[in-house]
């Protein structure tokens, strides 16, 4: 697996579902795969409310890559189209983390995503013992894969505003764990809840859900300028765009 990643959640109005789909699979998310250092994406999603609940994960070759100056045009360049679905997110939690572990291969249909506020101290130690008890689950055919990644807290983005979390004494641990079954994944999310809870004794839990995958976009299948990623004219026709 990579070695960083980029943990985004968000909730958008379910009455904008159609809208927000075809924005996020064939404009935003092919656009941030242009910036160099992004290796692929993976979007999730679970439509049980009034509010969509989206998590959507990108790989990265390092923690740089979201400072580079093409991702940072992205981010102060939006399209017409971005600037305008900005304006409807809401619980906004943007969490870039380094890879500590991971286990396992392939994609799967289903995952738990979580993420805790854990003591700086002992955070490294901890998620590795965490780790350990993915891999005996990994072991029983509970989880397909996992991965865990450690953050510096409170880190600022200019689209969103993040209140701040926690103090400089902890860092935030995001645990993305994968299955091929969401009932099966659903029953062991009690499990992998009580290993994380008993392994980090965590300052507070973050984020807690359990998606399912939209799409899946493998290494590298994006041109490296945003200029080249060209949404029809008849597909944002049906928006007003």
């Amino acid at each position: 697996m990579s070695k960083a990643f980029l943990a985004l959640w968000n909730h958008y109005p379910g009455a904008m579902t159609e809208e927000y789909e075809a924005w996020h699979t064939f404009e935003h998310v092919p656009e941030r795969l242009t910036a160099p250092g992004m290796l692929g994406a993976r979007r999730y999603a679970s439509f049980d409310g009034t509010e969509n609940r989206y998590f959507t994960l990108y790989e990265m070759e390092d923690l740089r890559t979201i400072e580079h100056p093409a991702y940072m045009d992205l981010v102060r360049n939006p399209t017409a189209w971005s600037a305008r679905m900005r304006r409807h997110f809401s619980d906004v939690l943007r969490i870039p983390a380094s890879t500590l572990a991971s286990g396992g291969r392939g994609i799967g249909r289903s995952a738990v995503v979580q993420a805790y506020s854990v003591e700086r101290e002992t955070a490294q130690a901890a998620g590795l013992r965490l780790a350990a008890a993915l891999n005996e689950l990994m072991s029983r055919g509970v989880l397909l894969n996992f991965r865990i990644g450690l953050a510096e807290p409170n880190q600022p983005y200019e689209v969103f505003a993040q209140d701040d979390r926690d103090g400089p004494d902890t860092f935030d641990l995001v645990v993305v764990a994968e299955g091929v079954c969401q009932g099966k994944l659903a029953l062991a999310r009690a499990a992998l809840t009580t290993a994380a809870e008993g392994q980090l004794q965590p300052h507070c839990c973050l984020r807690d859900g359990l998606f399912d995958l939209i799409v899946a976009y493998p290494d590298r299948v994006f041109p490296g300028n945003r200029s080249q990623i060209a949404v029809s004219s008849a597909l944002k026709s049906q928006f007003g765009i």
